[in-house]
This record gives C-alpha cells, sequence and structure tokens, in this order.
C-alpha cells in the first residue's frame, strides 16, 4: 500500500471531474429517485426468497439440486462484477442503473416459470447478472451523488435497502400463503417496472443536471471535462491497492454478517434451548439493529469520522458476537444476553460496508465499487464452509468466534487507511469562511472529497 495521501498531489481519484462538483450546489442532496431504487433492491429479491422452498418443490429438486441452483446464481453475480463496471464507465452509472432495474425486475419472474432444476439454474443465472448489475451501478450513482453534496448518504440509502428487504421479507411471506409462485413473483415483477418506470427518468435527469455543472465548473478552471480512459487506468493503478485493503475490510464484514444470518437462529436454539419463534425473533433483532444502524450512520460519520465508525464498529462486534455465541456459558448468561449480544453486533456492522464501497467508489469508480462487491463475496462464500467445518468439531460458539478474529483484523486495516478516509465534519463556520481563498485551491481543497485524505473536509 502507498503511503498515506497528504496535499493535492498524495492520490488522484479514477473520477476526478466528480470532485469539483462540490463547488457548484448541486440541485438535490438526497434524490428520492436513488432511495427508491435502494428499496427496490432490497424488496424484489426478498420476495423470491421466501418463495425457495416453493420453487423448490414445484421443480422437484433435491437439496443438492437445489444448492447447485442457487450456486448458478452466485456465479452469475460474480461473472457481472467486471463487466457492470466497464458498462457503467461507457455509458454513465445512471443509465445502466434504469436499464437493469427494468431488466431484474422483468427477469424476476422466471424462477417461478421453471419447470426443471436446469431451468432454474439458468433462471437464476440470469437473475444474478442483472442484480449485480443493478447493484454496481445503484452504488456508483449514489457514491456520485454524495460526493457531489459532500453528505455521508450511503449509510442511509443501505438502510433504506434494509427496510426494502424486510418489507419483502414480510409482504412475501403473506402472500406465499395464497399465491403460486409464478403469480406471485409476477406481481411482484409488475411492481418493480412500475416504480422504475417513474423513479428511472427522475433519476436521469438529475444526472443530466449534474453532468452539466460538472462540465461548466470544468470549463471555469480549464480542465478537460472528461477523463479518458488512459487516465481512468492510470489513477486506477496509483489507487488500486488501497482499494484492495478496503476490499480486505468488506469481506470481513460479510464474513461477519452472513455467519449471523446463516446461523443466529440455530445457534439459538441448539445452545440455549430457544424455540424457533424465539430465534426467529433473536435475527430479527439483528437484522433491526443493522437497519437501525445505518440510519444513524450518516450522522455518526459527520461526528466521528469513517475511521472512528469503521475501527470502532469492528471492536462492537467483536464484543457483540462473543457475548452472543457465548452467552449460555457466561454468569447470568441466557436468551436476554445473546439478545443484547446481536443487537451490539448489527450495530457494530452496519454502517461498514457502506463506508468501504463508498471510499473504494471515491477513489475507483464503478471499478471500485466492482472490487468491493468481488471481496465481499468472497467473505459470503467462505463463512459457510468455515463456521460449519469448525463448528462440528469444536461446537458453534467456537465456530461463530471467528467473526471476532476477523473483526479485530479487520479494525487495524481501517485504522492503518485512516489516511484514505473522511475526517470528523468541520464545524459550520469552516464552510463559510472558504469562499475567499476558493478562486484556485490547488493544495488544501476542502471540497475535494473524492481524494478522501485526512486533511478533506467532506
Amino acid at each position: 500500500m502507498s503511503a498515506r495521501p497528504r496535499g493535492a498531489g498524495g492520490s488522484l481519484p479514477a473520477q476526478e471531474p466528480a470532485a469539483a462538483l462540490p463547488d457548484s450546489p448541486p440541485k438535490t442532496r438526497h434524490p428520492v429517485s436513488l432511495a427508491v431504487f435502494f428499496g427496490l433492491v432490497g424488496f424484489v429479491p426478498a420476495n423470491w426468497l421466501v418463495r425457495v422452498p416453493d420453487v423448490k418443490a414445484q421443480v422437484g429438486a433435491s437439496a443438492g439440486d437445489l444448492g447447485l441452483a442457487l450456486l448458478c446464481g452466485s456465479l452469475g453475480s460474480l461473472a457481472a462484477l467486471t463487466v457492470a463496471a466497464r458498462l457503467c464507465e461507457r455509458f454513465g452509472t445512471r443509465r445502466v442503473l434504469v436499464v437493469a432495474g427494468f431488466a431484474l425486475c422483468a427477469i424476476l419472474v422466471l424462477p417461478g416459470l421453471a419447470g426443471s432444476v436446469r431451468a432454474l439454474g439458468a433462471a437464476l443465472a440470469v437473475f444474478g447478472v442483472a442484480q449485480s448489475t443493478f447493484n454496481i451501478a445503484l452504488n456508483s450513482t449514489a457514491v456520485e451523488v454524495a460526493t457531489a453534496s459532500g453528505n455521508p448518504l450511503m449509510p442511509t440509502l443501505h438502510g433504506i435497502f434494509s427496510v426494502g428487504g424486510l418489507v419483502g421479507a414480510a409482504l412475501g411471506g403473506l402472500l406465499a400463503d395464497h399465491l403460486s409462485p409464478v403469480v406471485h413473483l409476477g406481481l411482484t415483477a409488475l411492481l418493480g417496472l412500475a416504480v422504475t418506470a417513474v423513479a428511472g427518468p427522475a433519476l436521469l435527469r438529475s444526472g443530466r443536471a449534474t453532468t452539466a455543472a460538472a462540465a461548466a465548473a470544468a470549463a471555469a478552471s480549464g480542465t478537460p471535462d472528461a477523463a479518458s480512459d488512459s487516465d481512468r487506468a492510470h489513477a486506477w493503478r496509483r489507487v488500486r491497492w488501497v482499494v484492495l485493503a478496503f476490499g480486505l475490510v468488506a469481506a470481513c464484514t460479510a464474513f461477519g454478517e452472513y455467519a449471523s444470518n446463516n446461523w443466529a437462529a440455530l445457534h439459538l436454539r441448539q445452545d440455549l434451548a430457544a424455540t424457533a419463534a424465539v430465534a426467529g425473533y433473536g435475527y430479527a433483532t439483528y437484522a433491526c439493529a443493522i437497519a437501525g444502524g445505518r440510519f444513524l450512520g450518516s450522522r455518526l460519520i459527520r461526528r466521528l469520522g469513517e475511521t472512528a465508525v469503521l475501527s470502532g464498529g469492528f471492536a462492537l462486534a467483536a464484543v457483540g458476537v462473543l457475548v452472543a455465541s457465548w452467552a449460555g456459558r457466561l454468569p447470568g448468561g441466557g436468551l436476554p444476553v445473546a439478545f443484547a449480544g446481536y443487537v451490539v453486533l448489527g450495530l457494530g456492522l452496519a454502517n461498514v460496508y457502506p463506508v468501504c464501497i463508498s471510499r473504494a467508489g471515491a477513489l475507483g469508480g464503478p471499478r471500485g465499487v466492482s472490487r468491493i462487491s468481488m471481496s465481499a463475496s468472497v467473505g459470503i462464500l467462505s463463512q459457510g464452509p468455515l463456521i460449519g467445518f469448525v463448528a462440528d468439531r469444536r461446537g458453534l460458539p467456537l465456530a461463530l468466534s471467528t467473526v471476532a478474529v476477523l473483526a479485530v483484523l479487520a479494525a487495524g486495516v481501517a485504522f492503518a487507511l485512516r489516511g484514505w478516509t473522511r475526517p470528523r465534519t468541520a464545524a459550520p463556520t469552516t464552510t463559510a469562511a472558504a469562499p475567499p481563498s476558493s478562486a484556485t485551491p490547488p493544495t488544501s481543497a476542502p471540497t475535494t472529497s473524492a481524494t478522501s485524505t485526512e486533511r478533506s473536509k467532506p
């Protein structure tokens, strides 16, 4: 990893025109259409997930067959990551977002139409490609909007994603008892297409306004209004190792999140003798803690800075997972202590991935966002086999404690990356005093948030 960026020459972001945007106040600081799309990407897949058992029976799949079909979806998602980044660089993030949104909603009905395991695998592979492309474009657009506004919007937007997933799962569970999979998924697809048709044009209009502001700012400063492919490649080479380090942090986060997603209910039932309903409440408590923590994330970042949110969040997560995992053996422990541990774990992990993807996007554009998604996929895919292997030999509490080990490691990496994260937001008076020196700010550049230095001010 290169030395920390200090001053103007410390780093070269992959999308330098975006750095000039804060000089011209954006027309909207937090477009409603972008928030709608974050809710949509949580809502739509959640409706599919609650119908997995029904579709499994529909195609006559065994557990192994279903696993292979789901693997096809994961492989489709992984295959699309790099291609999606290139599409965003070529055509613009907002255009790719709207097109992928239509595709994602339209393709949702395909698993419900599947009549065989092979057809289901093919449908999930196509669905994975659309979902991955949509996610890369969505997060890349959010990075651009956050950079232009100077506000850390990503945690709030990911909180909306979490709420969308919870609403989709709840509504899908209600409809599952009354509708066949194809009818349920078809109605969800129609709703998603309608939402995309309404929100898409508004997002495209805001993108054109932002592009016009960027071009005007570039013309006023005498800089090119677009980066060439060679410029982007050169910029990427200078920051790729930093993005890789943020990817390591994201992988540890994904490992912890999905370990809790997949194993929390089993741990509560097996080690703490909880009923099925109580175990479900335990997972719901953890999921709500993540959602609530994300809605507080922007305020925490402005008050404490991203390094404190990352390192402090991992410290909380390590304590929370240890308490939850060993609650049955702690003095006075039991289900209430385990629930409290999962709340602390959720609050600790809530804002880590949004910060990582925001930093990677500011440094490397859509390519940086795709690398974080790849790293997170490694964490997701590795947690199941590793925790299962350790649990078979040493028990589930010790297996889940691996999350704490990775959290401590990630906290150290996050602290080492403190030169590449947003510091605590300066007092409002600092912003007001900036205009006298804003004619040519080559070194301090407080508005150039894309450089992500300790001296920059978001």
